[in-house]
């Protein structure tokens, strides 16, 4: 199974995502390969890749093209309709926040989601398959009225995939809409509540297995479209927002080559751009293109190491710098700043109850309600299984942005570079085969350079679900 990014779902592939089959599948062996045979193999790509899985023991394998996909659907479904399964689930979400616009001036609010989920698989041949999953929800809030919009949420989850197998190769057809009003994801934003926007991500991936080498191939198109305003508790904090709408297609192509029994190396590739209809100034378009690898450093320990180089070339504004409104202007483009992309990451299982990852990197991103920001972070997150019914999680995030263009959303300027440490602690526990219940506290401190930008926010979450 391919492992996808939440905005371009094509380029990677991840520990819990290995393409070694189970071990009573019939094998066919991966085949050694010269160094001349891999630089051969590189120099006649664009430039390329996506990593598999590298495994502790010599385990030959078939064409991953040719293996059946598990599907991610339980054996028990609610109902059937035709050779459609499908499974409904509902939730109900309690949050209490101490600062719900993360302004510096913090105002507390109880916050109550519904939200309802469904699941659905058709088999359309023992190896094509068609899956889907959305759920909707709406939130209701206790102390500002103001943010409560006549619209129903999209999940980030959902999605839409159909897979489809000719020989070794794997075609993979997949669409994910979202429709969002939260902002505490969004570190640039302060003195914002809600910020409604539906995205949409559509494309296709196509995975060859040469045994040798794997090659991925992937298209994608994106679009942000705005809804309405940005929104604080008292008001409306920006209007005329719709000039962030934006499109944006991406090519990508990838190797992946296995280099020993414990090591597979290759290079990857993307190239992107971005089209504002409404400000078409501030059009941009992007390139990378760097080597990957991934160690198996023990049985139980993966290391996976990437970086590259980061391209991003605007017109006349500046990247991600958007007039939102008549009192607004865009930056104006003062060259285009070369950035580079990089990451190390553990991905470790102390034992069969405890499993963490840590992250540590640099990323040069764009995107539409941050700007173009340089970012360097640290990540970790840590998962204990107490037993079979009760689990405990923890989070540990630590970011010091740059930002290099933007757009002025929650004010008249720009944000201004900041520092973001996120800690959160959670269990969930599994009340009955049906009904499960789950506890959050996140905490969130934004240290920014312009002080009026700086905030702290708690945030306690209680969930009840239920699977019918």
């Amino acid at each position: 199974m391919l492992c996808k990014s939440p905005q371009f779902p094509t380029l990677m592939i991840r520990r819990t995502c290995s393409l070694t089959p189970p071990r009573r599948a019939r094998h066919r062996r991966f085949g050694g390969i010269s160094w001349a045979r891999w630089l051969f193999a590189a120099a006649a790509s664009l430039s390329v890749v996506i990593s598999q899985n590298a495994q502790g023991q010599e385990i030959p394998r078939p064409s991953y093209a040719r293996q059946k996909q598990r599907t991610e659907l339980p054996t028990v479904s609610n109902f059937k309709i035709g050779e459609v399964l499908l499974r409904v689930d509902a939730q109900m979400t309690a949050e209490f926040t101490d600062n719900v616009d993360a302004s510096a001036t913090p105002k507390p609010d109880f916050i109550v989601t519904p939200e309802i989920g469904i699941t659905g698989l058709w088999a359309v041949t023992k190896l094509n398959t068609l899956r889907f999953r959305t759920s909707f929800g709406y939130s209701y809030y206790f102390n500002s009225p103001n943010l409560n919009r006549q619209i129903a949420t999209i999940s980030p989850d959902s999605a839409l995939t159909f897979d489809v197998y000719s020989g070794d190769v794997k075609f993979s057809f997949h669409e994910q809409p979202s429709l969002q009003t939260e902002t505490y994801n969004q570190g640039s934003l302060s003195g914002v509540a809600q910020l409604e926007r539906f995205t949409n991500t559509a494309g296709v991936s196509v995975l060859w297995d040469l045994n040798d080498v794997v090659w991925t191939f992937g298209y994608d198109h994106y679009n942000f479209i705005t809804i309405g305003g940005a929104n604080s508790s008292s008001g409306t904090t920006a209007n005329a927002i719709s000039r962030l709408d934006h499109s944006t297609d991406q090519v990508s192509a990838s190797m992946a080559v296995k280099v020993s029994s414990i090591l597979i190396g290759g290079l990857e590739t993307t190239a992107s751009y971005s089209d504002y209809p409404e400000q078409t100034a501030s059009n941009f378009s992007t390139i990378s293109a760097g080597p990957y690898f991934e160690f198996q450093l023990t049985p139980y320990t993966h290391v996976f190491l990437s970086g590259g180089y980061k391209g991003v070339f605007s017109g006349t504004n500046a990247a991600g710098s958007v007039a939102v409104s008549s009192t607004t202007t865009a930056q104006p483009a003062q060259g285009d700043p070369a950035g580079y992309y990089a990451n190390l990451s553990f991905v470790h299982r102390l034992n069969r109850y405890y499993s963490d990852r840590l992250d540590i990197g640099h990323t040069d991103d764009v995107d539409a309600l941050g700007g173009h920001t340089q970012a360097n972070f640290l990540r970790y997150n840590g998962n204990w299984k107490v037993n079979s019914k009760w689990s405990l999680s923890n989070g540990i995030a630590y970011e010091d942005i740059h930002i290099i263009a933007g757009s002025a959303i929650s004010g008249s300027a720009v944000a201004s570079d900041y520092r973001r440490f996120i800690a959160s602690l959670g269990t969930g526990y599994q009340i009955s085969p049906h009904v499960a219940a789950s506890l959050l506290y996140q905490y969130i401190n934004k240290m920014a350079l312009r002080s009026s930008e700086s905030y702290v926010q708690n945030r306690i979450i209680i969930s009840l679900g239920y699977r019918f």
